[in-house]
C-alpha cells in the first residue's frame, strides 16, 4: 500500500507525459486528477530509453517540458502529501508501476526524483520503507 501512493505519483508523471498516444479526451471526475492520460500505456514509456529521459529531465527541470509535464510537476507535491487522494484507480496502478520499474531498473533516475520530490524522506518512509513496530513475520 505504501508503495502504492510513492508509485501512483510517478506513475501520474508517465501518463500525464505520454498524451501523445492518446486518442481523444475523457472528461475528469470531479475531485480527481486528469484522466486524460489513464490510457496511455505505460510499458511503451518504460521501454523507451528516449522517452523515459525526456520527461525525467523534465520533472527535475533540466530539459524542457511539455505541457503535460508541466501539469505533473504541478500536481506531483499534492498527490504526495495527500497519499493521491485524487488519483484514479488507473493512476494508482500505472504509478505503482513505474515506481517499481525505476526502483529495480534505474536506480540512479530513483534516487534523483527522490531527492528533489522528497528530500527529507518523509514519503519514502511513510510509503515504501517497512514501519519498524509493523512485524510480519
Amino acid at each position: 500500500m505504501a508503495s502504492r501512493v510513492l508509485a501512483l505519483t510517478v506513475v501520474c508523471f508517465l501518463v500525464i507525459v505520454a498524451s501523445t498516444q492518446v486518442r481523444g479526451y475523457i472528461w475528469p471526475k470531479q475531485n480527481t486528477y486528469s484522466t486524460r492520460w489513464d490510457k496511455v500505456n505505460i510499458d511503451d514509456i518504460l521501454d523507451s530509453t528516449r522517452l523515459l529521459q525526456y520527461y525525467f529531465k523534465c520533472l527535475m527541470g533540466t530539459g524542457p517540458c511539455p505541457p503535460d509535464g508541466q501539469e505533473l510537476k504541478r500536481v506531483l507535491p499534492e498527490a504526495l502529501e495527500t497519499a493521491c487522494a485524487k488519483c484514479t484507480k488507473s493512476q494508482m496502478e500505472g504509478a505503482a508501476k513505474v515506481i517499481r520499474f525505476l526502483r529495480e531498473n534505474r536506480q540512479d533516475e530513483w534516487d534523483q526524483l527522490c531527492g528533489k520530490y522528497d528530500p527529507d524522506g518523509k514519503y519514502r518512509q511513510k510509503y515504501i520503507e517497512p514501519s519498524p513496530d509493523n512485524n510480519t513475520a
